[in-house]
């Protein structure tokens, strides 16, 4: 796959978001859904109060220990800015360790291998997509080639990596304090590296929760911006700055347009 260059990154920036697709939580009806993912919005604010630049924001982050970066699975635009603050954490001298929901448990052993050199990505990739053909390393209705890049990136730098949940899927409703206790259990093992937890935007907060679940406090930097959020100011586009919400959760700069609401590839 091709390496976590700054040239990449930028590639990925001028892709937007990811084409739509039928991918959703088969374990959720509709109704309890859209009330998970409207208890994660009202909990996200109402208004942006304060911007920061992308280093206030690194350096925020490893102050606090702990970094959720919310994710929206199939946004290639939103995957480039993560991918460029993990690279400019790792310059910065942070020493990471990176939570994915992206990966099970049950292939931890797979994963670890691979950092260690036992495997290559396409081993990995064959091995997980034959326990479970639902794979996000090779789902065409999502981004594999983030979720790829990311342990390419942790291999690269020395990164542990730890699965957050089993795949397939727990019911929604056991999801959150599995994936929690995977982050509290990853603090103890690791008590002084900057955790970096990506996992899916609505989990985080809200009916979901996991970052006050899991006791680790932290930075949460939020995926898709809300409609609320979206439609309550008019940031001025910058390259990767942050917008931090009256309830602390903080979004990258470029997933607003110009005129302050949803980019037409966000809808």
């Amino acid at each position: 796959m091709p390496p976590v260059t700054p040239a990449f990154i930028s590639a990925l920036l001028l892709l937007g978001a990811c084409s739509p697709s039928r991918f959703s939580w088969p374990s959720a009806p509709g109704a309890q859904l859209r009330g998970y993912r409207a208890s994660f919005a009202a909990a996200a604010g109402d208004e942006l109060v304060e911007r920061v630049t992308r280093g206030e924001l690194r350096q925020r982050a490893r102050a606090a220990g702990t970094l959720w970066l919310g994710d929206h699975h199939r946004h290639s635009r939103l995957h480039a800015l993560q991918t460029r603050l993990l690279q400019e954490l790792v310059e910065d001298g942070a020493q990471l360790a990176l939570g994915l929901e992206a990966v099970g448990t049950r292939d931890q052993r797979l994963v670890d291998g691979y950092l260690a050199g036992e495997r290559d990505m396409r081993s990995l990739r064959a091995q997980m997509k034959r326990r479970w053909p639902g794979s996000w390393l090779d789902d065409p209705e999502l981004d594999p080639w983030f979720f790829r890049s990311l342990l390419a990136f942790a291999k690269e730098h020395e990164v542990p990596v730890f699965a957050l949940e089993p795949t397939p899927r727990l019911r929604l409703a056991a999801r959150d304090a599995c994936i929690a206790q995977s982050v509290r259990e990853a603090r103890a093992r690791h008590p002084r590296r900057l955790l970096v937890v990506v996992v899916g935007q609505t989990h985080l907060l809200g009916d979901g929760d996991v970052v006050r679940r899991s006791g680790c406090g932290g930075v949460v930097v939020g995926g898709r911006p809300t409609e609320q959020l979206a439609n309550a100011a008019r940031p001025a586009p910058a390259d990767g700055g942050a917008w931090r919400s009256d309830c602390g959760v903080y979004w990258f700069d470029q997933m607003f347009d110009a005129a302050g609401g949803i980019s037409s590839s966000l809808r």
